[in-house]
């Protein structure tokens, strides 16, 4: 129904404009608290109920942790900093993540890491689509993972063709689903065996996680399903690698 939409909506665009306060803010040296802190702040100052969910802010090697909610680190220079954090508005949740430098700038395989995953997640909105079941979708954007992993050197064609076709090898680096329900609760009600409709609503979230590396990146809009492709409630959210470094770097 479009006023759930709506309020849906609102509570994406506090997200956006907290998100935006962090990269004016974040640099070298910040806790993860203060930024969680900014974040809260943002939501109150707008009108939201608060946090749709306990937050995660993850640096450095953290990101690599799923359910990482210490938030007690400090973020140090050349690391990323991944977080998953969303507003309460009107009983309806966000859910966004974004995976920013703390310096401002991605390094060279920072960056390429985190263009696998953005175009993974544009790739994964197309196949988003009425009729889609969400465990052969969930199936499809681990191939879409698999292949960028070889494009980063992760895994071989070799790797590939030797696997376990039960137990694939990408989960090691992407070890979680790319979308679930959400609305009136983060994790929404809803039927993953049924075929998707048009009208329901999800997130998705790609992810690859190199702990070798400190190299976690995980990227989250929330999706409306329609019959002509999904509607982004996110699209107005900085998700470009150089938009992002841009804004980080606007006041220096």
């Amino acid at each position: 129904m479009q006023p759930e939409i709506d309020q849906m909506q609102k509570a994406v665009s506090i997200t956006d404009k907290a998100f935006r306060t962090v990269l004016d803010h974040i640099k070298p040296g910040l806790m993860e608290y203060e930024i969680e802190a900014l974040i809260s702040y943002e939501f109150t100052r707008h009108g939201a109920n608060g946090f749709a969910y306990e937050p995660i802010v993850a640096s450095g090697q953290d990101a690599c942790v799923l359910h990482y909610t210490k938030n007690d680190k400090q973020c140090r220079d050349g690391d990323l900093v991944l977080m998953d954090f969303g507003a309460e508005y009107a009983n309806y949740a966000a859910d966004i993540t974004r995976t920013i430098p703390v310096n401002g700038r991605y390094t060279k395989r920072q960056k390429e890491v985190y263009n696998a995953v953005l175009k993974v997640m544009k790739e994964a909105m197309q196949i988003l689509t009425p009729g889609t079941v969400l465990s052969e979708y969930n199936q499809e954007v681990g191939k879409l993972v698999e292949k960028e992993l070889v494009q980063l050197g992760i895994l071989s064609q070799k790797d590939i063709d030797n696997q376990d076709p039960n137990n694939p090898l990408y989960r090691k680096y992407f070890m979680h689903g790319t979308s679930h329900f959400i609305g009136l609760d983060t994790h929404d009600i809803g039927n993953r065996y049924e075929p998707i409709q048009a009208g329901m609503a999800f997130t998705v979230e790609p992810g690859i996680y190199l702990r070798d590396e400190k190299i976690g990146v995980r990227i989250e809009n929330d999706v409306i399903v329609t019959d002509n492709g999904v509607q982004d409630l996110a699209k107005d959210i900085p998700v470009e690698a150089e938009e992002i470094e841009e804004l980080m770097n606007a006041n220096n």
